[in-house]
């Protein structure tokens, strides 16, 4: 599917109207059903729906509110919901979800919302599932140049693991087809690719912006500062290793073909691999970043 907004048009748009009002998600004087095109009174529904279901609520339907509205024609995934705060990504646990928001608090909108957006692809230990919300695919940006989320199929898998094997080996080529199949809706990006992707929809950077894990600790635009002085939005930094803060002493980062995209802690990194079932303890973050331009 293609992500629909506010504007959008064609027989995919009235799919996604007659979804949203079998939910009940339209005010009764709705008149907008009678045509093929998105407009405010959908972007509304849609936000209506978001909010209820743990998405970030901007009215556009990305992979993952699709994902949501028509759940019953994808394979099952085991999520555990234990978030009860309205607006937050539902896959976070309750212990991480209070501790963000309550950093969140007092933070600017858009840093906010960069955080919001990035914990939708996070995977949190405290809600077991057989596989990531989004993958680790070398190379890749988890928004494209055209900000359309980067969806990730077998093909695209299989190519990779031909130009890369190293990246796919040891069961991981497997465990990511898996997880395509069990969400055909699945987006992946790698550590600095997942950065760029949320930069780029925030609308930060140009569409085409592009930086490598080191580039971003060497460049003048990030201001290099002390662990007690992140906040939420600003970025961490290890040697070919690039991750976000999103408050709360938590980090968001895509952590390698095992694992994804994961929920961490900033001062006790940890991660759950999908492929031996096990966590695994890497390297403490070396560098934190604050971007001058938000």
């Amino acid at each position: 599917m293609r992500t629909l907004r506010a504007g959008s048009s064609g027989e995919d748009v009235v799919k996604v109207k007659q979804k949203l009002l079998s939910l009940g998600m339209y005010d009764p004087s709705i008149v907008e059903l009678k045509t093929n095109r998105f407009g405010t009174d959908t972007q509304t529904a849609v936000r209506k729906f978001q909010a209820q279901h743990g998405l970030v609520a901007d009215g556009i339907v990305g992979p993952l509110t699709y994902a949501a509205l028509f759940h019953e024609e994808q394979p099952e995934v085991i999520v555990v919901p234990t978030s009860d705060i309205t607006g937050f990504p539902h896959q976070i646990g309750a212990t991480a979800a209070r501790a963000i928001m309550n950093e969140l608090a007092s933070v600017s909108d858009l840093r906010r919302s960069i955080v919001l957006d990035a914990l939708q692809f996070a995977y949190d230990p405290e809600c077991p599932r057989p596989y990531p919300t989004s993958l680790y695919i070398r190379g890749g940006n988890l928004y494209n140049a055209d900000l359309q989320p980067n969806v990730i199929t077998i093909a695209r898998i299989r190519s990779g693991a031909q130009r890369q094997p190293e990246y796919y080996d040891g069961g991981r080529q497997e465990m990511m087809e898996l997880a395509v199949i069990a969400n055909p809706l699945i987006t992946g990006g790698d550590c600095s690719g997942g950065v760029v992707g949320l930069l780029r929809h925030a609308g930060v950077v140009k569409p085409k912006f592009d930086l490598a894990a080191d580039g971003f600790a060497a460049s003048s635009s990030y201001k290099h500062i002390e662990r007690e002085q992140l906040s939420p939005g600003d970025l961490l930094h290890k040697n070919g290793h690039l991750g976000i803060y999103v408050g709360g002493g938590y980090a968001v980062e895509w952590m390698g073909g095992a694992y994804g995209c994961q929920l961490t802690k900033v001062d006790a990194r940890r991660g759950w691999d999908f492929v031996r079932n096990r966590y695994v303890k890497p390297g403490a973050w070396t560098s934190f970043l604050h971007p001058k331009f938000y």
